[in-house]
């Protein structure tokens, strides 16, 4: 994901300048009835960053292991339990270094909690200080968690944490019994918390190693807007929103705010009160109807959603460019030949360049895929603005009424899609 970062703005001239316009208008108001009002000031809203950087649970990859038998191949401080499965393999390294990769041991006591060991220093040496024992999710939990904490050069943090977890005893139905699969987490975000309305309020920020300054304008930004004390990640969360070159609002309560500044400095957040107007975002709910758009087709024919009446419809933000989209279309395909005949339809909403029209076309008849698509020229404001797609490929499934009937991504992707549709639509 590409960053450009906002440069700090001089606020301190700005607000002097100000405060001069102010004095002259006030002392010239007899001689100059029509001199404009002076502009109240916003609201602004104050609060401070955590100290550690926080992992993204959320979206963990898999890595793959393979069983060691002769663990006496490695240098252990302490060797493992001779009954213990072991299996080696490596996570990557997620602090923007291009290909590189930590050893990564899993140990897998007959009886007793798994543990990890990685060698941060490289010498082959597996040390005390390098065993990771991770902790159960959950209580009675078979998924352990753990994190790992790597060294990093920036002016405010010290480590960059990558989160691995892994379910004992878990055997993956295609994979080999001398294999393993660990999950890790790939990005991280600058969470922090702001005072606002006599509340505490969490708050959460994009972060790249590879700049010295968090941007308030571009990648992942999200808010507690429920008061849980998380905040939620998915898709189509209103605690959620990607920007690209914006400084997007957020709506808490009744009032709607932006982060204008963070001072890594000063460990400051300032963020400010926006006006209603300036939320673009529309939030989806279970249960509410979609409000309608219009779009022009890959045949050149303007059409909207409304068209779609009476249909059990998926509706797949998607493009030809993402590999994971690419993944879906078996699934997509089968759903579309099974039930249509049940009053099942797709719309896809392609995220490609108009430029590559012809290439995704080409691609499309190739593979005999002829539900509606859009054209990207006709709904960029609608991925951008209105739902502000984060993450490729995402869907919704509305009834035929036009209300949304599931918004978790879960059940509408791989062979879940097809059990899903099953049980959903009529028979």
């Amino acid at each position: 994901m590409t960053t450009e970062f906002l440069k700090t703005i001089l606020r301190t001239a700005v607000l002097w300048l100000g405060a001069a316009a102010l004095t002259v208008s006030l002392s010239t108001a007899q001689t100059s009835p029509t001199a404009p009002p002076a502009k109240t000031a916003a609201v602004e809203y104050y609060g401070q960053l955590d100290a550690e950087l926080s992992p993204d649970t959320g979206h963990l990859y898999g890595v793959l292991l393979k069983h060691l038998v002769n663990p006496d191949k490695l240098k252990f401080a302490r060797p493992p339990e001779k009954d213990a499965f072991v299996a080696v393999g490596a996570v990557t390294d997620a602090r923007g270094r291009a290909d590189a990769e930590i050893g990564l041991i899993l140990v897998e006591p007959k009886d007793g909690a798994p543990y990890f060991y990685v060698d941060l220093n490289a010498d082959g040496t597996l040390q005390a200080d390098e065993k990771l024992s991770p902790a159960p999710v959950a209580s009675g939990s078979d998924d352990f968690g753990a994190i790992l904490k790597l060294p990093i050069s920036h002016p405010f943090y010290k480590s960059f944490p990558i989160y691995l977890q892994f379910k004992k005893g878990f055997l993956h139905p295609n994979l080999p019994n001398d294999q393993r699969l660990i999950f890790q987490s790939f990005y991280v975000f600058a969470l922090g918390t702001v005072r606002i309305e006599n509340k505490n309020v969490r708050v959460q920020y994009p972060f790249d190693q590879t700049s010295p300054a968090i941007s308030t304008t571009e990648g992942l930004f999200g808010i507690d807007a429920d008061g849980d004390g998380k905040i939620d990640n998915r898709q189509f969360s209103p605690e959620t929103s990607y920007a690209a070159n914006d400084e997007i609002p957020f709506r808490w309560g009744g009032i709607y705010l932006s982060t204008s500044l963070i001072d890594l400095a000063k460990n400051r957040i300032v963020m400010r009160q926006r006006a209603a107007s300036e939320y673009r975002r529309i939030d989806l709910e279970p249960g509410k109807e979609m409000p309608d758009f219009t779009f022009v087709d890959f045949e050149d024919k303007k059409r909207s959603l409304k068209d779609f009446r009476g249909k059990y419809l998926l509706i797949d933000f998607w493009g030809l460019w993402c590999v994971d989209c690419r993944r879906e279309l078996p699934f997509q395909i089968a759903a579309y030949r099974r039930f249509r005949g049940r009053g099942f339809e797709i719309l896809g909403l392609d995220s490609d360049e108009t430029e590559k029209l012809a290439w995704v076309k080409a691609n499309l008849a190739k593979n005999n895929i002829t539900w509606p698509q859009a054209r990207y020229d006709s709904i960029k404001d609608l991925i951008e603005k209105s739902y502000r797609i984060q993450e490729y490929p995402s869907a919704i499934l509305l009834d035929p009424n036009g209300k949304v009937l599931i918004l978790d991504q879960k059940p509408l992707t791989g062979e879940e899609l097809l059990e899903t549709l099953d049980r959903v639509l009529p028979k």
